[in-house]
């Protein structure tokens, strides 16, 4: 299973060259990514390591891990508050990561570490190319959806749904 890891300092030049990097990287692997999804993987790369740079700065740890067609990329930082999702305005410059990745990831998550949080998205590089965002609960739209710790599309959870299969019900309880 192919992986990479590296470092890099929050700075706006460095989150450029790791998101390039990055496609770069998974490239070297021989995957053929198709311009369409090269963008997708550096727009997912840019949102997990700006959100690192926002909101924590100092180093970030990038891991990227292919297990056959899925690809993931991890970015840890030294802030141990979990990424929220918020309502942008129209104007607002920021508050839309969380929708961004929903759209163009099969899963994603965060979850706190000994030294801070992890944040990842898995992309399915088999997967055809979705152009309109599914729409979103109406949980996840509230102005104050709290700490979110995962996001399952619903090409995510046809794949949990393959992995983890549902197990069969007993005609009989034990206290019968």
């Amino acid at each position: 299973m192919p992986r990479s890891r590296f470092t890099v300092e929050a700075t706006p030049a460095t989150v450029r060259a790791a998101r390039r990097r990055i496609a770069a990287t998974v490239r070297s692997w021989g995957v053929p990514l198709s311009e369409e999804q090269r963008v997708h993987l550096e727009l997912v790369a840019s949102e997990l390591l700006t959100n690192g740079l926002l909101h924590a700065g100092g180093r970030l740890a990038v891991d990227v891990v292919l297990d056959e067609h899925l690809l993931v990329v991890e970015v840890s930082d030294t802030n141990p508050s979990l990424p929220r999702r918020r309502r942008a305005g129209p104007d607002a410059e920021g508050g839309r990561g969380l929708t961004v990745l929903d759209g163009l990831c099969l899963l994603r998550g965060a979850e706190a570490t000994e030294t801070g949080k992890r944040c990842f998205a898995v992309l399915d590089l088999n997967a055809p190319v979705r152009h309109e965002a599914p729409p979103l609960p109406d949980a996840l739209v509230a102005d104050d959806a709290g700490h979110e710790r995962w996001s399952l599309t619903p090409a995510g959870g046809r794949l949990l749904g393959t992995l983890l299969p549902v197990p069969e019900r007993p005609t009989r309880s034990w206290m019968s």
